[in-house]
């Protein structure tokens, strides 16, 4: 009797490890692909007890949820297409089908997600760890010297020399400091750990400041929150502060006094870094140098505005972040909320799912960017599920966002719950990389049916 409980207690611990991977797998690792392998695919495995589930209840009021989800996502891009004469790509068509999937393993799994986000959050953390403490053992230069926040390391002129124009600044003058960077190999780009990380952290904290946890476990935060830093990013350093003010303004009564001290110590040194390093400031900037490669001439640098913005506007920007321009990255993003302003205007429905390239070639094949770049860079994810949002859903959009202030204001919701899910929201919707990246659809559906479960429990 003894060895039959024993095995059926590892079989569930295997069933329940599995479970939590698949999760890990969609949300943190989403990134992770080889050839035709990508592991943010696994969730699609749960779909099978989904099935089972769906024949042994026979329950068809559930089974014409799933097909109105299906067919408004269907019917509003078909409506889209007939007007402007294209036809449904397999790129609009997968995304709806995996979007309808998404919603139908959140259906079903909600709760056991709800119940296991701590060992969720422990399991990438291992993850994590591995990934870090493999990479001193194949170091691989990803040359990201430049970028928000990080660990400066200062060189001498001629180390520097053997890097590009980049490392002039806007006066001539030459940048001696690079920064020092995790070369990991989940996140292969700095911005998207910053994606998944303030979700992460702000849980953590909350979780271990309430709590009396071991010191090992306030270890392992303290070490996570470095290993960010480290790896930092706009989107890392603004997305976890902007969590912390917004969930805090809408729940200050009930969080701890202990959580609060140090809630205000992590936005005091995120937001800090922010506003004192040049390369963060240069992040909200729309102007953006033209530099000839060839020459490395800084000294006469062309400018341009990215966005459309009016130019005195972009001048007093520059001026109030004192930075004379802005990258790469700060001009793709004015660039996207051009073409979402555009887009709400000419298409207030919306393009459809996964139409946003259509949209981007539309508008820029109208008015392109005299920066060339903006005409071809990010042409799929819009930069930002906000605008990828705005630009797909049109006016829908609205009620997106308003069930994110619904679910963040509703004192029924466990404060946890929103401590992991609403960093996820606001985070991608400054940074993102579409649905299925980072986690994000499947964020948003479970977030929807724990809110709707409370809901039908209140009534």
């Amino acid at each position: 009797m003894l060895n039959k409980d024993l095995k059926l207690n590892n079989r569930n611990l295997i069933l329940t490890i599995a479970f939590n991977f698949i999760f890990v797998s969609f949300i943190f690792l989403s990134g992770i692909k080889y050839d035709y392998f990508q592991a943010r695919m696994l969730i699609l495995i749960l779909l099978l007890p989904c099935l089972v589930k769906i024949l042994y209840e026979k329950n068809f009021s559930n089974i014409k949820i799933f097909l109105y989800f299906f067919l408004f996502l269907i019917f509003h891009s078909l409506v889209n297409i007939y007007f402007e004469n294209f036809k449904l790509t397999l790129y609009n068509f997968y995304g709806i089908v995996f979007l309808t999937a998404i919603f139908i393993i959140s259906f079903y799994y909600f709760d056991e997600f709800n119940k296991n986000i701590k060992n969720i959050v422990n399991l990438f953390l291992v993850i994590f760890f591995l990934s870090v403490l493999m990479s001193y053992f194949h170091h691989n230069d990803s040359g990201q010297n430049l970028f928000c926040g990080g660990i400066k390391i200062f060189k001498i002129l001629s180390f520097v020399d053997k890097y590009s124009a980049i490392n002039f600044n806007l006066n001539g003058e030459r940048i001696e400091e690079i920064r020092f960077t995790l070369d990991e190999f989940i996140f292969k780009e700095n911005s998207h750990l910053g994606m998944i990380a303030p979700g992460v952290i702000t849980y953590l904290l909350y979780v271990n400041s309430k709590q009396k946890t071991s010191f090992l476990s306030k270890f392992i935060v303290f070490i996570f929150i470095f290993l960010c830093l480290i790896k930092s990013s706009t989107t890392l350093l603004l997305g976890t502060a902007l969590s912390l003010v917004i969930i805090t303004i809408f729940n200050f009564k009930i969080i701890p006094v202990n959580t609060l001290k140090i809630f205000s110590l992590i936005f005091v040194l995120f937001f800090g870094i922010l506003i004192l390093d040049n390369e963060c400031r240069n992040r909200f900037v729309p102007t953006y140098g033209l530099v000839d490669n060839d020459k490395k001439d800084t000294n006469n640098l062309e400018f341009e505005v990215a966005g459309e913005i009016n130019k005195n506007l972009a001048l007093r920007i520059s001026q109030f972040m004192k930075v004379k321009a802005g990258n790469i990255t700060s001009a793709i993003h004015f660039h996207a909320f051009m073409i979402a302003k555009k887009s709400i205007i000419e298409k207030p429905f919306g393009w459809g799912v996964n139409r946003y390239d259509v949209a981007f070639r539309y508008f820029n094949e109208k008015s392109p960017s005299k920066i060339e770049k903006l005409n071809s860079y990010n042409n799929k994810d819009g930069t930002n599920n906000f605008v990828k949002i705005i630009v797909e859903f049109g006016i829908f959009s609205i009620l997106f966002y308003f069930f994110i202030i619904l679910f963040l204001i509703n004192k029924q919701i466990p404060i946890d719950l929103k401590f992991f899910y609403i960093p996820f929201i606001i985070t991608q919707s400054l940074r993102g990389a579409g649905y299925f990246n980072g986690g994000f659809s499947l964020i948003v559906f479970l977030m929807l049916f724990t809110y709707l479960r409370l809901i039908k429990k209140k009534t």
